[in-house]
């Protein structure tokens, strides 16, 4: 064993680093003179060992009386040789073995002292705190001592939480299960406390027992880590106090040794289950993981307690640099995250296990990669067995809730997808035009997110007009480039000449465009703005107004070609999902291709309008022998 403190029998200072036996030239000084003194009379001189220097032969042990054995002085009498261990053990009311194992004890705390005073973190631990991921995948593993896939949606989960910790922001991620939520928060939260270990750090649960295993799971990572335990404390160090310190260490709370900050009142972390209480409990970060349950939502005093207890009760601790991120699957269409999308003031993520807009067939099983969420690991096979179990116990709109996040209550759907689909026209091709009809086409811009374009054909001849869809665009991305290549596209390609297009904010910049107000110029191209407010939800000339058309099969949908098809399937669910006022859904549903379909609905009254007043009518009065009147004074003057 190495030495601890000075060989010099005067000296009890530790040894600095690199030094093995003396502490400073003065002791070796010292102590070589006395070995050249011994040498000149003819003796040798070998100082004694100190006890502190010597091996450990005993098991060691610590309490309350371990800190009486340093704190009074008995350890340091003890080494130095100035008292006996039975002088000790009868001072204490102890064995003298005890004391050797006390001894034992403070001769490892002195080895570690000497090892923690030169050790700091290593630059790969640095490296891996600025980067969660990195961290992830340095000291964690499956239990087949693989890597954590750390997917790229996983990646956008972390970035939001972190943005919501660094600004105080509130942030809801909705995520189908078995997609790894619970497992990517305790990794997250253990990445949190290394990184500060000052931080308070609030778990909720749907109870009590779930929050406890939350806590209990990222108590044995920090206690059980030995690789993550060298990195952040030091030789022989621990997250776990020691037992005098007073720290709390339980299932329901506990706060790390490696604290810089002393007297921090709240804990580390404390775990709580939904609805209970709390009391005088600071935090940085509450962290609400699938705290609403089919029990909790079955009953609307239930779903009503919940939203109480989180606004009156949690939403209390939230101070202005507070994040609060809350993750889960929707369980109900009155459920608490219905009221959180319906918030102005959080930030949500809503994922979809496999993407509702996609045209694949069910069957082409093998197909369903790109539009899977975590196609690696849910492939499309194992989410239909999902469905098909959902159809025999609780029905598709369980399965749409749960895996999709689209919670609809029964009877608020604007569009009925049966409906839709007795407008499908399997001889009507994809860019079919009928003869005489009008073209109007409307866009949804967007600068970063889905930019879509409609083209209808309107027929006016008749009682009713009829509308048949001639083409639709829907991608991603947008702004002025991808404005004026569609326009000139469906110019080039239909001799489309008039356009509806929204002009909210930044797509104000479409019609100001001097390339596009050039080319629609030269073109003789209508470019007419629309702007979109309350009146998307008027129930006679907003989206609504489709709603009927659909009914009285006034459209007529393409599906004489496979790009027809594909385009009107995608139509259609996007019709389905489409959400009315005040329903939650209308933040977390594609609604792009709806918008621009609706855009030039004012186009087809006017035209519809126009042509009624070109009718020409024939009047016979029932009686026609009134003549007209020669007074020239009012009878009842």
């Amino acid at each position: 064993m190495p030495n601890l403190v000075c060989v010099s029998p005067e000296c009890d200072n530790s040894l600095p680093k690199g030094k093995r036996k003396y502490c400073s030239d003065t002791c070796k000084w010292r102590e070589q003179k006395r070995v050249h003194r011994g040498v000149k009379n003819n003796r040798e001189y070998k100082p004694e060992e100190k006890k502190i220097n010597q091996s450990k032969v005993a098991t060691t042990r610590r309490g309350a009386l371990y800190d009486k054995f340093v704190e009074e002085g008995y350890a340091l009498d003890l080494i130095n040789g100035t008292m006996k261990r039975k002088q000790i053990a009868n001072l204490l009311g102890c064995t003298p073995a005890h004391i050797s194992r006390l001894l034992g004890a403070y001769q490892e705390d002195i080895e570690q002292a000497a090892a923690t005073k030169s050790w700091k973190k290593s630059e790969a631990t640095l490296q891996a705190e600025k980067d969660f991921q990195n961290f992830r995948d340095m000291y964690f593993q499956t239990e087949k001592g693989e890597l954590f896939e750390t997917a790229d949606f996983h990646k956008a989960w972390i970035d939001s939480i972190i943005k919501a910790i660094e600004t105080g922001g509130q942030q809801m991620i909705l995520s189908p299960p078995r997609h790894g939520k619970t497992e990517l928060l305790i990794h997250f939260v253990v990445w949190l406390i290394c990184t500060n270990p000052n931080i308070r750090i609030m778990w909720v649960g749907g109870n009590e027992d779930i929050a406890k295993n939350s806590v209990s799971s990222i108590m044995d990572t920090l206690d059980n880590n030995e690789k993550l335990k060298e990195a952040y404390c030091g030789p022989g160090g621990s997250f776990k106090p020691a037992n005098r310190t007073g720290k709390s260490w339980s299932q329901n709370q506990f706060s790390v040794a490696t604290r810089t900050i002393p007297g921090i009142k709240s804990p580390t972390m404390i775990g709580i289950g939904r609805g209970g209480k709390i009391l005088s409990r600071d935090c940085d970060v509450i962290i609400a993981d699938d705290i609403e349950d089919h029990s909790s939502t079955m009953q609307p005093k239930s779903r009503e307690n919940t939203k109480q207890w989180w606004t009156t009760t949690l939403g209390s601790r939230k101070e202005e640099h507070t994040a609060m991120v809350i993750i889960g699957s929707r369980q109900h269409p009155e459920d608490l995250y219905a009221s959180l999308l319906n918030n102005n003031a959080w930030e949500t993520i809503v994922e979809e296990a496999h993407d509702s807009m996609c045209t694949i067939p069910e069957f082409e099983e093998e197909e369903h990669t790109d539009c899977m969420l975590w196609g690696s690991f849910r492939t499309f096979k194992w989410l239909m067995n999902r469905k098909n179990d959902a159809l025999t116990t609780g029905g598709l709109k369980n399965f749409e809730m749960v895996y999709l996040n689209k919670a609809i209550a029964e009877g608020l759907n604007i569009f009925n997808p049966e409906v839709i689909e007795k407008c499908y026209d399997t001889s009507v091709p994809l860019g079919y035009i009928p003869k005489g009809s009008y073209l109007v086409a409307g866009l949804d811009p967007a600068a970063t997110g889905y930019q879509a374009g409609f083209l209808w054909a309107v027929e006016t001849e008749g009682n009713k007009p009829k509308l048949t869809m001639v083409d639709l665009e829907n991608h991603q991305g947008g702004g002025l480039d991808e404005a004026l290549e569609l326009i000139k596209k469906w110019y080039d390609k239909y001799n489309c000449y008039h356009w509806v297009i929204e002009e909210n904010g930044f797509q104000k910049a479409i019609r100001q465009d001097d390339r596009i107000k050039k080319f629609a110029a030269s073109q003789g191209i209508k470019l007419e703005g629309h702007e979109t407010h309350k009146n998307k939800w008027d129930e006679k000339f907003g989206v609504t107004s489709l709603a009927p058309m659909f009914q009285e099969e006034i459209i007529t949908l393409p599906f004489g070609n496979d790009e027809g098809i594909s385009k009107s399937i995608l139509y259609t669910k996007q019709l389905t999902y489409f959400a009315s006022k005040g329903q939650a859904n209308s933040r977390a549903v594609a609604s792009d291709i709806v918008m621009a379909s609706w855009f030039p609905m004012k186009t087809v009254r006017t035209l519809t309008r126009l042509t009624y007043a070109d009718l020409s009518y024939d009047y016979s009065p029932s009686y026609n022998k009134y003549d007209t009147m020669d007074w020239n004074e009012l009878p009842w003057s």
